[in-house]
């Protein structure tokens, strides 16, 4: 399974990105409100920041499952699906997510 793959199927199966992006976002609008008024960024900007960040979970949990997996040459996405459900990565990541705090 590729990056594009897994963040399909992320999506298609959990709500974890959901999650993470609107965590991302209040985070991202907390900071903003910090700034003086002359510096607040855009929501265009806003927005921009949470898709990097959310890029970069994506990134971070592909390369560590990429670590785990044994993939089949076969069938590697099948490989991914398997050892996903096995090990309930979405339930426990959107837990994880759902605890997380983001720090200044």
């Amino acid at each position: 399974m590729d990056r594009e793959e897994f963040e399909t199927y992320l999506n298609a199966n959990s709500r974890v990105v959901a999650i993470f992006r609107s965590e991302a976002l209040a985070y991202q609008h907390s900071k903003n409100r910090q700034r003086a008024t002359s510096k607040q960024w855009s929501e265009t900007a806003v927005a921009s920041a949470v898709d990097k960040m959310v890029g970069q979970f994506i990134d971070n949990v592909y390369d560590k499952l990429k670590t785990s997996i044994k993939e089949s040459k076969f069938h590697p996405y099948d490989s991914w699906v398997s050892f996903i459900e096995i090990n309930e990565v979405l339930d426990n990541l959107e837990d994880a997510v759902s605890e997380m705090e983001f720090a200044e």
